[in-house]
C-alpha cells in the first residue's frame, strides 16, 4: 500500500479541540451517573446530553484527523477526507515544491503558530477545477491554480511526484553507476 501523508490541519484541530471535548464528555458521563444515583433525572439527562455532544464531536474530529491524508497512487495524486476523495492526474500538475506554511500562505491567509513552521506541499495545476477542490480541500488550501497543503513528511511526497513526472531525471537505487568526482574547493 502506498505511503500516506497526514493532513496537518486536521491533526492540529484534534490537538486543539479533540482532547477538551473528550474531557467534557467524560465529565458529563460521570456527573450524569452521580445525579442519576441521587434520583435527579432531569439534571442527569442534561449532563448526559452534554456528554453525548462532547463525545460525538470529539469522535468526529478524531475520525477526520485519522482518515485525512494524501498519497501518490499510480499516475494520480489522491487526497482523502473521511469518505470524500479527490484525484488529480499527474499530467495536471505543472509544478510541485515544498515550502514552510507561513511562507506559502504569505498575503493569502493566516496560519496558526503551531503550524507556521510546518512543511507544506505547494502544487501548481494546469487546469484546476477550483469549485470541486474548494469543496473538498477547503478554502484554506486552494488559491486559484495553487494548492497549499501542510502534510506530514511533505518533502517525501514532493520527491515522489517529481520522480513520477520526470522518471528519466531520477536514478533508481539499484543503479550501480560510480559517483561523480568531487570538486575541491580552492582557498586563497
Amino acid at each position: 500500500m502506498p505511503e500516506r501523508f497526514p493532513n496537518l490541519y486536521d491533526r492540529d484541530r484534534w490537538r486543539r479541540y479533540g482532547y477538551p471535548l473528550l474531557a467534557i464528555g467524560v465529565v458529563g458521563v460521570v456527573a450524569g451517573a452521580v445525579f442519576e444515583g441521587r434520583k435527579d433525572a432531569a439534571t442527569a439527562n442534561g449532563w448526559l446530553l452534554l456528554a453525548a455532544v462532547g463525545l460525538g464531536l470529539s469522535m468526529s474530529i478524531w475520525m477526520r484527523q485519522r482518515y485525512s491524508y494524501a498519497r501518490l497512487d499510480g499516475d494520480q495524486l489522491f487526497f482523502r477526507y473521511l469518505t470524500v476523495t479527490v484525484r488529480i492526474d499527474l499530467g495536471e500538475i505543472r509544478r510541485a515544491r515544498v515550502a514552510k506554511l507561513v511562507a506559502a500562505l504569505q498575503r493569502r491567509g493566516k496560519t496558526r503558530r503551531s503550524l507556521a513552521d510546518a512543511d507544506a506541499l505547494v502544487i501548481r495545476l494546469r487546469h484546476p477545477d477550483e469549485g470541486r477542490l474548494r469543496r473538498v480541500l477547503t478554502r484554506r488550501c486552494v488559491f486559484g491554480d495553487e494548492l497549499v497543503l501542510p502534510l506530514g513528511n511533505a518533502a517525501t511526497l514532493q520527491r515522489q511526484i517529481e520522480a513520477a513526472l520526470n522518471p528519466h531525471r531520477y536514478v533508481r537505487e539499484d543503479d550501480t553507476r560510480p559517483a561523480p568526482p568531487r570538486r575541491r574547493s580552492r582557498r586563497r
